[in-house]
């Protein structure tokens, strides 16, 4: 029997752990911006992210954004502003 509750997206506990540093980047007609961040909780819905670094400066006075709770598809896929979520090596 196969599950109506299968969802396209990976588990988020197998693909990030807490602690973990992310990334993300957002472009518009002002420029680029990368986003650093670590994961302070996971659910099966989203994660929520400390971003702590724009542009490789610690919390400059321009940064826009604290912290965001972030859904599996915004994850995954990004949305209109931000690139999709990813590890940080």
């Amino acid at each position: 029997m196969i599950s109506k509750n299968k969802s396209k997206y990976p588990s988020l506990l197998d693909a990030f752990e807490l602690g973990d540093r992310v990334r993300r980047s957002f472009k518009d007609r002002s420029g680029y911006r990368e986003y650093k961040g670590v994961v302070l909780a996971i659910d099966e819905k989203g994660i929520e992210i400390y971003w702590d670094t724009m542009n490789g400066k610690y919390r400059p006075n321009s940064m826009d954004i604290a912290f965001t709770n972030c859904t599996k598809n915004e994850i995954f896929n990004g949305n209109e502003k931000f690139s999709p979520i990813e590890k940080d090596r």
